[in-house]
């Protein structure tokens, strides 16, 4: 039987279907994101303490496999908000600790039991997710070809189809898109997130990290000041989701953060 945690008494957070219902009310359910839903467990398993980013990081996102930055993390914690509000329960339960971490406050009255009869059967709604804008291609035919016939017509809707190909490609193809290039001595091509201001860890990493640049010597490294977390994806070629490619992620995590300073 599926677990659900009593919020309040007023809510019931479902884990493993990443929903919320509500208690003794007509209100629908919500659909959490899965990363969002990761992230309640997480604060309900340590109510009362401050977990840190660096937790988060890992158990929502790094340990299934995914990448995330500052930004996408206080999203899903903000969703976290908006989603306590809806049923009722104050959104100051969860606390952010500013460059630390979040906490869920003891105050929050927590009943964990077996799924039962207080299951809603109305469609759940599902939470607003963070989305990426959309890439829009118009293609408009010049006149003096709309005069041409059939053959030039042919042509250009040849091209327009190409053209909207290429521009779906890119949109969906963007895992590492906003990657910036770091220019270091040796074999390697390093990119690097560019959701950060200072690059000196990513260079020190490229230097004192010894990667088998003769095989995978396309590297894109992910690292934060004060993280103690860096994470290297090496590929054979450049990251592309449109063709074949073996890449091996590196994984390193030190005692302070201060990993490779000399």
């Amino acid at each position: 039987m599926n677990k659900q945690i009593i919020l309040n008494g007023v809510a019931a957070f479902l884990p493993e279907k990443h929903r919320i219902i509500a208690i003794n009310s007509d209100q629908p359910p919500l659909s959490l994101s899965i990363p969002a839903s990761r992230c309640l467990a997480l604060l309900i398993n340590h109510q009362g303490e401050v977990v840190l980013r660096e937790h988060f990081f890992h158990e929502v996102w790094v340990s299934n496999g995914a990448q995330v930055t500052n930004n996408t993390f206080y999203q899903n914690i903000s969703l976290l908000r908006r989603a306590f509000k809806e049923f009722g329960l104050n959104e100051d339960y969860i606390v952010t600790v500013p460059k630390v971490g979040v906490k869920l406050e003891n105050t929050l009255k927590i009943t964990r039991s077996e799924e039962g009869a207080i299951m809603s059967t109305e469609q759940p709604r599902l939470a607003t997710p963070v989305q990426t804008p959309s890439r829009k291609f118009v293609c408009r035919l010049p006149a003096s070809l709309t005069k041409g016939g059939a053959g030039a017509s042919a042509l250009v809707f040849v091209l327009c189809l190409g053209g909207a190909f290429l521009t779906w490609h890119a949109s969906t193809d963007n895992r590492f898109a906003e990657f910036k290039p770091l220019i270091t001595p040796g074999s390697c091509h390093y990119f690097v997130n560019s959701d950060t201001t200072d690059y000196k860890k990513h260079r020190l990493f490229a230097r004192d990290f010894n990667l088998n640049c003769e095989s995978f010597n396309y590297v894109y490294l992910t690292a934060y000041n004060n993280f103690a977390r860096f994470s290297a994806v090496a590929c054979e070629r450049p990251f592309s989701a449109w063709r074949k490619n073996h890449c091996v992620t590196h994984y390193v995590i030190t005692e302070d953060g201060n990993a490779f300073e000399k």
